[in-house]
């Protein structure tokens, strides 16, 4: 599932995640997608997080294939 926390965190993640997944932060999150993307257990077996604003360069990354970047 994807999940957003109230700093702008992004976390794609298969567990469900009540605090952020990004290091140090520790605040709530909410489900923004119910979409799991196992692309991204790729790079990180227990998923992902990164900064709202840093999400264009996970979309425009060449090695990521097609689909996924729809389901984005």
């Amino acid at each position: 599932m994807i999940y957003e926390c109230p700093s702008g965190h992004i976390s794609f993640s298969k567990d469900n995640l009540n605090i952020c997944g990004k290091e140090g932060c520790g605040k709530a999150t909410v489900i923004i997608s119910p979409i799991d993307i196992k692309w991204f257990y790729k790079i990180q077996e227990t998923g992902l997080c990164i900064d709202r604003t840093d999400l264009y360069k996970i979309i425009e990354d060449p090695n990521m294939p097609k689909d996924v970047k729809k389901q984005i």
